[in-house]
């Protein structure tokens, strides 16, 4: 199967088990938390993500590093903003993990 069309598998049936109230692992709510779970969950924990604190910049690198370097699936644009921005606007440079 084409990557993308996995990715967009993969999105699509954790709607279902994220309605059910699973645990996201400490990302903050916000538009595009189900899926930032669903990409970054599938490698490592969500707790390095939520810890991470970075600027935009440096999270558009981070993506970039994951799928060159890691094994990502490459997302489609519109996939990556949505990402990109829950990442950047809930777990920014401003962004202090819970305790």
């Amino acid at each position: 199967m084409e990557r993308r069309a996995l990715f967009a598998a993969l999105v699509m049936l954790s709607g279902n088990a994220f309605a059910s109230g699973d645990d996201f692992g400490g990302l903050p709510e916000g538009e595009g938390r189900a899926l930032v779970h669903v990409v970054c969950d599938g490698c490592h924990s969500i707790k390095l993500v939520v810890q991470q604190g970075l600027s935009r910049d440096s999270w558009a690198e981070s993506l970039d590093l994951m799928v060159e370097e890691q094994g990502m699936a490459e997302m489609d644009p519109e996939t990556y903003a949505i990402v990109l921005e829950y990442l950047s606007t809930h777990l920014g440079r401003d962004h202090r993990p819970p305790r």
